[in-house]
């Protein structure tokens, strides 16, 4: 995902709506301060975009798109190592400190935002499993 800072892929000649920025970014679990860290945008620009008061910027809108397919990417990793098993127990950290201590490897998710992607992908990836009728647990690592 190197292109998260320097050319994020859109659909050609597609705008991002402002509920799309919104979705994306509530199914990150990220907040506006989060997306401002990453886009240097002001969280009121941000609310602007997701009111539809200002147009969602392109670049800004392809980086939150880009962690977007990153987590999906993972996604699609994980669903196709748990393809051959029935009961499957994911693990969450308790916290961002956790987390961080553990070091699991989130590149290229920029560091301030991996634990928050974390989230989202375990989020994701249980709900997956289980609409595959899979057994699956949710314990804190």
């Amino acid at each position: 995902m190197a292109q998260i800072y320097r050319n994020p892929v859109r659909n050609e000649g597609a705008e991002m709506t402002p509920a799309e920025f919104r979705v994306l970014r509530e199914g990150l679990g990220l907040a506006e301060r989060d997306v401002s860290m990453l886009t240097l945008a002001t969280e009121t620009q941000i609310k602007m975009w997701e009111r539809g008061s200002e147009p969602v910027p392109e670049r800004e809108g392809g980086l939150v798109a880009d962690l977007d397919r990153e987590v999906e990417r993972r996604l699609a990793e994980a669903l196709v190592r748990a393809v051959s098993r029935e009961e499957i127990t994911l693990k969450l950290f308790k916290n961002a400190m956790d987390f961080k201590k553990a070091g699991p490897d989130m590149s290229p998710i920029p560091p301030m935002l991996a634990y928050r992607c974390h989230c989202a992908l375990v989020g994701r990836l249980a709900r997956a499993l289980r609409r595959d009728g899979k057994t699956v647990d949710i314990v804190y690592s």
